[in-house]
């Protein structure tokens, strides 16, 4: 009795040996954070229901006489198609050949002509080609880009008189790879893999010598040996005027 609060009347109305009954949970008293998912699930289905009834309705104007032409068309594509590929008699049948050894029609080797004498080669053989290495268009584009490369090279007198090293080897750098290459498809008349690359021509031999004046004169300017410099150009320009004679420049 000392306590203020009044204990509950079950308490005091329970017989002596009686368990002391429990209060009910009512649906009432659910958690609260049970009721979120199924809100959400509720609201998913509703969206759901929506987007399927906008694409239904969009759907509806599409009458069905259209869908059936369709069809049709795509039917008679199919039956077309099938009438103009070549029956399984005239198809060529699949052949393989191991290690380039049988007459296999899908190895790798089948496609190269039978008259191409490089076996390597998946170019047309040198009579049916389109490329002709010696046309008169490639050599005067050659011919175009050595006038370029000779015109520069006429600067080098001044960079060696004035004993400017560093402008000289940037112009023989820039200009002798190239340089070479153009003279050489003058030369023997065509790219590398399409020409004669016989180097015991006069032409050749006069190409040669003349880049190995051009290589000197890049030594000695490095060097700032200058006499020697202006000597190997002058050498240079003396095989290159013989060399255009030779190959009709």
């Amino acid at each position: 009795f000392g306590s203020s609060r009044t204990p509950p009347l079950h308490r005091w109305c329970a017989p002596a040996g009686t368990a002391t009954p429990q209060p009910t949970r009512t649906p009432a008293m659910a958690p609260r954070t049970q009721l979120l998912p199924v809100c959400l699930a509720a609201s998913a289905v509703v969206g759901a229901v929506h987007l399927l009834g906008r694409g239904s309705q969009e759907g509806a104007f599409v009458t069905p006489s259209l869908r059936g032409e369709a069809a049709a068309a795509l039917a008679a594509a199919v039956v077309a198609g099938s009438l103009g590929a070549p029956g399984p008699a005239s198809a060529a049948a699949t052949k393989f050949s191991v290690f380039g050894f049988g007459d296999g029609a899908s190895d790798v080797y089948a496609s190269i002509d039978a008259d191409q004498k490089n076996p390597y080669s998946q170019f047309s053989n040198p009579k049916d080609r389109l490329y002709k290495e010696d046309a008169a268009e490639y050599i005067q584009k050659k011919k175009v880009a050595l006038d370029e490369s000779f015109k520069r090279l006429e600067k080098a007198p001044y960079f060696i008189k004035t004993k400017q090293s560093e402008n000289l080897k940037s112009l023989l750098t820039l200009q002798l790879e190239m340089m070479r290459q153009n003279m050489e498809y003058v030369t023997a008349k065509g790219a590398p893999g399409y020409r004669n690359n016989d180097e015991s021509t006069p032409a050749f031999q006069k190409a040669n010598a003349f880049f190995q004046d051009i290589s000197d004169l890049n030594v000695y300017g490095k060097s700032k040996k200058w006499p020697e410099a202006s000597d190997s150009y002058s050498k240079a320009m003396t095989k290159l005027a013989e060399w255009k004679t030779l190959v009709a420049y």
